[in-house]
């Protein structure tokens, strides 16, 4: 009976064994799981962390970016205010030239005017001039004739 005993004893120390072994087992399985788990996690950390770096990285560009804009506007809005009063200042001076211009071409005018009368007062005066000389020719040949009688 000793034996019988004994060998039931070994079967329940194997067994117990067996179950201890497959524990083990289980709990070394559980263990690599969550260190793959921990692992995983921890590069999703990583890259979490990462993006978050880069996001906050191209959000500060972004910024500066927009900044850069803002002056940009800013020094655009000067440039055309500045230019628009510059275009004003042109466009009075371009009034004054176009008035100006016309005095100049009423001036001309007008001068034209005094050339075509003074050209038909010289006309005027040198047909009376021909007439005179017409006249006078024809006294001393008059005179000539006259004398020589």
């Amino acid at each position: 009976m000793l034996p019988w005993l004994n060998t039931a004893g070994c079967f329940v120390l194997a067994g117990f064994i067996l179950v201890q072994w497959h524990g083990a087992r289980r709990l070394t399985e559980q263990l690599h799981d969550s260190r793959a788990a921990e692992i995983v996690e921890k590069n999703a950390r990583f890259e979490a962390e990462k993006l978050s770096r880069q996001l906050q990285s191209d959000i500060d560009g972004l910024k500066a970016s927009i900044d850069s804009i803002q002056q940009a506007a800013a020094t655009a809005e000067r440039d055309i205010a500045a230019k628009e009063e510059e275009v004003k200042g042109m466009a009075g001076l371009l009034e004054q030239a176009q008035e100006r211009i016309r005095t100049w071409e009423e001036a001309v005018k007008a001068r034209d005017e005094a050339i075509v009368a003074r050209d038909a007062r010289l006309k005027e005066l040198d047909a009376a001039l021909l007439a005179t000389r017409k006249r006078l020719d024809e006294a001393v040949v008059a005179l000539k004739k006259a004398g020589a009688r």
